[in-house]
């Protein structure tokens, strides 16, 4: 390896100095130098998919150099995403990347916790063996919680022992967002043990802190942690920034926070070198119509200068995972990953180079046979999904939905029984859920109730759900329920739709959460589970995703796993139905 790079070294040493000859020379660039903050006009040598000279590259270029005219055309940085759960497109690494590209996305940060939770440290050897063979460039952060908390049943742990073997791997950037922040102020010598593995080799250490403020906050970042895109509001993430925390601003498929934060950034003229941008969660719909080109885009509508959000797309992550010596600018010795727009304030992209390749093409490949049998639970009876009481009527907790958030509220309300079972209540958009354990044949399913998703019939389910990806179903019955669940366990993972029987899905075979098609074919399945779901009386712009996210036991204020009800600010499991002891109050 050491030979290679000082090979690598030389070639790069004696191309600059014109003794070796450019591939390629694009001439007549208006160049977005994020090192200055400026716009400089001048011509790029690249040589093996590096960039070898800038300015004056004559001399660089020999009789097979490739000479291309950019005639004046603006070109700027590749774009990163700073932290990105690849599965949430419902796509492979491959399938997500295809659409990145074209989009001018050359580089992803991902923290593969969501494989991780199914498949371990096989799943993430796999998704690297995937990486290496696509031309986008892949940087990894190791996932520190799976699962995500003692609170619900994942279908892998990863120990200090994987970690640490995981972090010596290549283009391994940092450990993942440290989600159970209870254990972290609990100071879990594990927990502890993983961070000091990371700070040790110098990788950054990214978190994972909704709501969080003052002396715990203090306590969170003194272990180490130094980013967060969990902000909830503007003030939060301004404290977390004056405390030295990077910011990400979060503009993904269920969860924004762009046009709050930076109007208000601009307005309190904070500088932004340590604030970048992060998609998180993208779903296909969003992916097809773009990636960090529409943030880039948003930001500079919001009112920021087009270098400014072009650096937060580009170097200012860069410069977060110390990776900037590889990308993140037009510098000489960097990765010749640049986008050619035509317009600089509409950012609108004519062509992507990666690594010197003009719009490079991605191959998609075949994948093991142990990916497609991973959910594991017996078939289930609508009973199996009832919460029982003696009572007539019971006051019961119910998980409230906030539209385009991924924090829940939490409310207490009274319900009817009948035949001892705790009945939904739709005409007050009281909905039963449930989430069914499908690695370990546990038998474990957590039950509840939920408002905000406005069925007026059937049910609805899938085998994506963060972040162990157990089953959840939403319904106004339990046979409809029951028939979701059923009908994800004959496909081994899916998105399903149920009014007396199975009506629709959407086949999700890779883990249970991923489709091997690609984000086209993916999206229009999912387009038509929206209109049905609309249709049954749904009003939430993206309604699966929106479910997804409610077994999460790590973000506020009330979850559900397949143990049960979680009070997140208690981080603890609650019983659905309060007994009858207790004072309740509205």
């Amino acid at each position: 390896m050491e030979h290679f790079v000082i090979m690598m070294l030389r070639e790069k040493v004696f191309a600059g100095e014109g003794k070796i000859k450019a591939d390629t020379v694009l001439k007549n660039c208006r160049i977005v130098n994020v090192n200055t903050k400026e716009i400089i006009k001048n011509d790029i040598a690249i040589r093996s998919g590096f960039i070898t000279g800038i300015g004056d590259v004559e001399e660089l270029t020999g009789d097979h150099t490739e000479i291309l005219d950019i005639k004046n055309d603006y070109v700027c940085p590749g774009l990163i995403d700073g932290h990105v759960h690849f599965e949430s497109s419902m796509t492979t690494l491959s399938q997500f990347a295809e659409h990145s590209i074209l989009h001018g996305t050359t580089g992803i940060v991902i923290d593969p916790h969501e494989i991780a939770n199914i498949l371990g440290i096989k799943g993430i050897r796999l998704v690297m063996q995937e990486a290496k063979r696509l031309p986008i460039d892949v940087f990894f952060t190791i996932p520190s919680c799976v699962p995500s908390s003692p609170l619900e049943t994942s279908g892998a742990k990863l120990g200090l022992k994987e970690i640490k073997e995981l972090l010596d791997k290549k283009f391994i950037v940092g450990l993942g967002e440290v989600m159970d922040y209870p254990e972290i102020l609990r100071a879990n010598p594990e927990k502890l043990e993983m961070i000091a593995a990371a700070l040790e080799r110098k990788l950054v250490v990214d978190g994972h802190c909704p709501d969080m403020r003052g002396r715990e906050l203090f306590g969170y970042m003194g272990a180490g942690i130094s980013s967060d895109h969990e902000s909830v509001t503007y003030d939060e993430a301004l404290e977390k920034a004056r405390l030295g925390m990077k910011i990400m601003l979060r503009e993904g498929s269920a969860a924004k926070s762009l046009a709050d934060f930076i109007p208000k950034l601009v307005h309190d003229r904070i500088s932004l070198e340590n604030f970048f941008f992060a998609t998180d969660d993208r779903q296909p719909a969003d992916l097809i119509e773009g990636h960090m080109d529409i943030i880039v885009r948003a930001a500079i509508r919001l009112g920021l200068n087009p270098i400014q959000a072009i650096s937060m797309a580009t170097i200012n992550t860069a410069h977060h995972y110390r990776i900037d010596q590889l990308v993140g600018s037009i510098s000489i010795g960097r990765r010749a990953n640049l986008i050619i727009l035509d317009d600089l304030h509409a950012f609108r992209i004519k062509n992507v180079i990666i690594r010197g390749r003009i719009n490079p093409k991605v191959e998609v490949t075949g994948y093991p046979g142990y990916v497609f049998k991973t959910v594991k639970y017996k078939k289930l009876e609508p009973d199996n999904l009832k919460i029982k009481s003696i009572k007539k009527m019971v006051q019961v907790h119910i998980i409230e939905i906030v539209p385009g958030q991924l924090i829940t509220n939490r409310r207490i309300k009274e319900l009817k029984t009948y035949g001892q079972t705790v009945l939904p209540d739709i005409e007050r958009d009281i909905l039963a859920i449930s989430v069914i354990e499908r690695h370990k044949m546990s038998r474990n399913i957590g039950k509840g109730f939920v408002h905000g998703f406005n069925l007026k019939e059937g049910a609805i389910g899938q085998s994506v759900s963060h972040d162990s990806h157990n089953v959840i179903v939403i319904g106004t019955n339990f046979e409809d329920m029951a028939l979701c669940a059923n009908k994800i366990r004959e496909l081994q993972g899916g998105v399903v739709i149920a009014k007396e029987r199975i009506i629709d899905y959407l086949h999700l075979p890779f883990a249970g959460i991923l489709s091997t098609e690609n984000a086209c074919g993916v999206d229009k399945k999912l387009k038509e589970l929206h209109s049905t779901v609309k249709k049954m009386g749904c009003k939430l712009y993206s309604p699966f995703m929106q479910m997804s996210f409610l077994s999460l036991p790590v973000i506020p204020s009330l979850k559900i796993t397949d143990k049960g009800l979680i009070d997140v600010d208690a981080f603890k499991i609650i019983e659905p139905v309060i007994s009858a002891e207790k004072k309740f109050r509205e």
